[in-house]
């Protein structure tokens, strides 16, 4: 299967990650963040992602992600006033990599996979 990157029309930002994460099941995710004033840093490698949303109306992008079994806090990366949202990925499948570019020209890239369904234990928030 062909992946295509696309970038989604702001006024489809909530629409898209309310399915996204209400479709989501078992995904793997690690988030990059880079920017001439951070330069390239990982927040978060290979956690379970709980879900992506958008609040329009504090125009922010939340990113939760949290660790197989609870062994460490969860962890919410936020993305405050994204101007621009590329994905990757076939019509009606998971993107495997997500790309948010903010006002102040950071990047923030989530890069996820499908994993193997998680035992009943580690799926407890």
């Amino acid at each position: 299967m062909t992946h295509l990157t696309r970038e989604l029309n702001r006024d489809a930002w909530r629409s898209y990650f309310d399915e996204l994460s209400r479709d989501l099941g078992a995904v793997e995710a690690t988030i990059e963040v880079e920017g001439s004033d951070l330069g390239a840093q990982v927040e978060a490698d290979r956690l379970i992602l709980s879900g992506i949303s958008y609040d329009d109306a504090d125009d922010v992008l939340v990113i939760d992600v949290e660790a197989p079994g609870g062994g460490r806090e969860n962890l919410e990366h936020l993305v405050s006033s994204p101007k621009r949202i590329l994905v990757d990925a076939a019509e009606g499948v998971l993107p495997s990599t997500i790309d948010i570019e903010d006002s102040e020209s950071h990047r923030t890239l989530v890069l996820m996979r499908r994993v193997a369904a998680l035992p009943a234990d580690q799926r407890e928030l």
